[in-house]
């Protein structure tokens, strides 16, 4: 298999505290990854480093063989790289079918006279686009809900258009920001079956999850983070057999947690 990202060394210190300590390892493509830990273990600051929000202390971060360490998030969007964040973040009052046409302007030639005067060529563009749009929602189910304002959705499918919107930027590597917090046991589990069945057959997956039932029904494999260090990387199903693993994060709740 290809490895679409390598953490190679990653360090990362604020004010001379270590938030992650020389953290390495590979996610291959199509490989739907959870990094997990208790709080304060170091994964959103690895998500951000590897996200482009900052740059490690040390270290270097591989996109499809090129080190993207340091890179500015839009540069990182450019290549290939979509996240999404714990906290719904939408434009409320547009449909989620506008919604997702925001993820397009990546791809999205500009043309300024062709929008004010509404050429007949500018106007087919934003039809293919929106037939586009369409599609990225009906993956995820969300089809029926085009025309419905961001506001009036459920927290359920307010969080699957983040998806679909990152989705729209067609990226190589998707950064999920704990997908399933906040949603009821049918809900995460609807969320999953989707990211593990859908998004993953077009894009590579990373995500951040606390729900080890979650990471172990629908994940390939983990990483486990403990004080910036890690300390597990395998299948999720032998994570409650690592010692290590049990005395950090999973205490006597085991995969059912």
């Amino acid at each position: 298999m290809t490895a679409i990202l390598q953490i190679q060394n990653v360090s990362k210190q604020f004010d001379g505290l270590a938030a992650l300590s020389d953290v390495s390892f590979d996610v291959q493509q199509g490989e739907l990854l959870a990094l997990v830990g208790p709080n304060g273990a170091g994964k959103s600051t690895l998500f951000n480093a590897i996200a482009g929000v900052f740059a490690p202390t040390q270290g270097h971060i591989l996109l499809d063989g090129q080190d993207i360490t340091g890179l500015p998030s839009h540069e990182l969007a450019r290549r290939g790289l979509a996240r999404t964040f714990q906290m719904v973040n939408l434009f409320p009052e547009l449909t989620a079918l506008e919604n997702v046409m925001q993820g397009f302007h990546r791809h999205m030639p500009a043309d300024l006279w062709g929008g004010l005067f509404q050429t007949a060529a500018y106007c087919q563009q934003q039809a293919d686009w929106q037939a586009r749009a369409i599609e990225v929602l009906r993956n995820l189910d969300l089809h029926t809900m085009a025309d419905v304002p961001a506001q009036a959705l459920p927290l359920g499918q307010a969080k699957l258009l983040t998806v679909a919107i990152a989705m729209a930027t067609q990226p190589k590597l998707l950064l999920l920001d704990e997908p399933a917090a906040g949603l009821s046991h049918e809900e995460s589990s609807r969320m999953m079956d989707l990211v593990a069945s859908r998004v993953k057959t077009h894009c590579t997956v990373v995500l951040v999850e606390h729900n080890m039932r979650l990471v172990g029904r629908y994940c390939d494999r983990a990483v486990v983070l403990q004080f910036g260090q890690k300390i597990f990387d395998g299948l999720p199903n032998d994570l409650v057999h690592d010692a290590r693993v049990v005395n950090a994060y999973l205490g006597t709740a085991g995969m059912g947690a």
